[in-house]
């Protein structure tokens, strides 16, 4: 089983918000690009007024107040009490009006048809039956009505996993090399889609980060690739060494570059029902 759907992995990265906010505000503070990448997906989701968005893999609700701008009614729906605990929280401070529902993304307890848009932005990879979770959000959509389903390219930060690797040997270690979300890449994702919507779009967005420290990187770095090992200590031992040795390579880089660029292509799978 692949780490990012196992148990005890998904509790440790989702059970609050806090790791996952670091790499969502490096996306903020470090893109190349300076369009909102928020506003990007919900432009090919395309939302109107009083309609019902269903977001799946909420997560703490990045998306609301986008979606509220909008006008759309919001359904927030993960699989972690914590995260939608944080997203209530979060609506209540903006006074945005989300109902909230726990549940795994391969069933879903709405109604059939009960929604006009549905999006699941960087969560597919995380479930383990993905065409059960493809075919029950297709589901809870209207005829007529849109779904969008994002994710990153299988290259995305390769850069960051060649340090990685490099470090851990350093260690003694092995460095899983994969993309830790292979089974749900664009190139992966595709054939996946397409056989549950034939009339997917794919529509690309390409983009790097521009980290101008060390510090920059290794908040994000330390916020989920450092643990792509295939023999890592299971109390977390490896984290500090691999830090101090990935600091020095990034550094190194930055003083040659002047920045330590990464690229982080990204994928939406848009259907319309």
């Amino acid at each position: 089983m692949p780490l990012v759907t196992e148990h005890a992995y998904l509790n440790y990265q989702y059970a609050d918000s806090e790791k996952l906010r670091i790499r969502q505000e490096a996306h903020r503070l470090y893109s190349e690009r300076t369009d909102n990448f928020m506003e990007w997906v919900l432009d090919l989701l395309d939302p109107q007024p009083g309609e019902c968005v269903a977001d799946v893999g909420s997560g703490h609700g990045i998306y609301h107040p986008f979606l509220a701008r909008r006008g759309a009614q919001i359904i927030a729906v993960d699989a972690s009490l914590g995260m939608l605990a944080e997203a209530v929280v979060n609506a209540r401070r903006d006074n945005l009006s989300v109902s909230a529902v726990q549940a795994n993304a391969e069933r879903i307890p709405l109604a059939d048809g009960c929604c006009d848009r549905l999006m699941a932005n960087h969560m597919l990879y995380h479930v383990p039956d993905k065409l059960a979770a493809l075919r029950e959000m297709g589901r809870v959509v209207k005829t007529g009505g849109r779904l969008l389903f994002s994710t990153n390219s299988a290259d995305n930060g390769a850069r960051m996993t060649q340090l990685h690797a490099e470090a851990a040997e350093e260690l003694g270690l092995h460095a899983d090399n994969r993309s830790p979300i292979a089974d749900f890449t664009v190139e992966s994702g595709e054939p996946l889609v397409r056989s549950v919507f034939p009339n997917a779009e794919l529509v690309m967005r390409d983009d790097a980060f521009l980290f101008p420290t060390a510090d920059a990187f290794l908040a994000y770095y330390a916020s989920m690739r450092i643990d792509a090992l295939m023999d890592g200590p299971a109390d977390g031992s490896h984290r500090a060494p691999l830090i101090e040795i990935v600091r020095g390579k990034v550094q190194a880089i930055i003083d040659a570059e002047s920045v330590f660029r990464m690229s982080k292509a990204v994928g939406c799978f848009v259907v319309n029902l």
